[in-house]
């Protein structure tokens, strides 16, 4: 990339920048509003280019999503904590392994004034239908390099949800596949699929993308989430690393099984929440690769959908735009690298 050039064309920039925000926000919106939550998936991943020194972080986050009102007019809001580590490192010149493990604990308080559907058998729905939900990830994967430009990276998602006291199955697993290509210094895109089981649903095929591209030296567009479902894609703008604003989209889908001390038509089912965030952000940069993140925004075309342990349909509604607060914080951890050490 000409930088001269594109220092020079400051507006065409962020045009296009903020087009291709635009893009993901529709892609995303119109995904949620009209598909089926399962044709709906797809994943982004942060574009993390390879390393050759063994390194590892830690990051916790804090959200907030405050009270919003179904199209039946019920009332929730929620809550949730979490924190994720991940190491990875070279096992020889071509060959990295990575392994990444986190938790996530996600409270609901729900106020269900309204006649449930017909589904439920029954005219009442208990106040605070869900206990507090608990998430585990595993991720172990490996990237093999070929050549100095392309790599190809496989990963093994593995996903524990469920409501607290759950005793019933609540475990899906997949495999995901990824091409990296490095196009120059400043442009680093990829793709790839991915296929995961699915709670009391039929497996799922999914395309899974990342990309990174540093504009200017004011803007970058990036992607980040998982390996299993949804993701961002984020434009920062900033005039150095040190602070930077964000603008970002996306689609978040998770499932839940349920315990089975509910209402007899949901126990031992599934609990599914749907939203497309739109989120301002801040980040500021504590030190090299550390960060703390203050988002915040709207999720709009939610969804939340209550199946029997079978898959049947109980409750499905739609509820209005609710608005978001988060705060995350990485932290680094890992060796220098040696060869940089005797650089300097």
């Amino acid at each position: 990339m000409d930088e001269s050039g594109t220092g020079s064309q400051p507006g065409r920039i962020a045009c296009t920048a903020v087009g291709l925000l635009g893009l993901v926000v529709l892609i995303a919106s119109a995904g949620a509003l009209v598909a089926p939550p399962a044709s709906a998936q797809y994943s982004m991943l942060g574009d993390i280019p390879p390393r050759f020194e063994w390194r590892s972080r830690v990051e916790t986050h804090f959200r907030n999503e405050f009270a919003s009102r179904s199209d039946g007019g019920d009332e929730f809001d929620a809550w949730r904590v979490g924190v994720v580590g991940e190491i990875g490192g070279p096992i020889n010149e071509s060959i990295l392994i990575g392994f990444r493990a986190g938790y996530r604990h996600t409270s609901y308080e729900f106020n269900l004034e309204n006649a449930p559907p017909p589904a439920y058998g029954t005219t009442t729905l208990p106040h605070d239908p869900w206990n507090p939900l608990n998430t585990v990830d595993l991720l172990p994967s490996t990237t093999v390099l070929v050549g100095s430009r392309v790599s190809v990276v496989a990963a093994v998602p593995i996903r524990w949800a469920g409501e607290a006291g759950a005793r019933r199955n609540g475990f899906t697993a997949g495999i995901s596949g990824l091409v990296r290509w490095q196009v120059n210094d400043a442009l680093s895109i990829g793709a790839g699929i991915g296929v995961t089981s699915q709670l009391e649903d039929d497996a799922e095929t999914f395309p899974v993308i990342s990309l990174r591209w540093r504009i200017s030296e004011n803007f970058e567009f990036a992607t980040e989430g998982s390996w299993l479902q949804g993701g961002n894609a984020i434009l920062f703008w900033g005039p150095n690393d040190a602070i930077r604003l964000s603008l970002s989209a996306g689609y978040e889908r998770i499932r839940y099984r349920l315990d089975d001390h509910g209402t007899l038509p949901d126990r031992d089912g599934i609990g599914e929440v749907t939203t497309v965030p739109i989120e301002v952000g801040l980040r500021l940069q504590i030190f090299e690769e550390a960060f703390l993140d203050v988002r915040a925004g709207l999720g709009v075309a939610g969804r939340l959908r209550i199946e029997t342990d079978n898959g049947r349909k109980l409750y499905d509604r739609q509820y209005d735009p609710a608005p978001r607060l988060g705060v995350s914080l990485t932290i680094p951890f890992g060796l220098p690298d040696a060869r940089s050490t005797s650089d300097r």
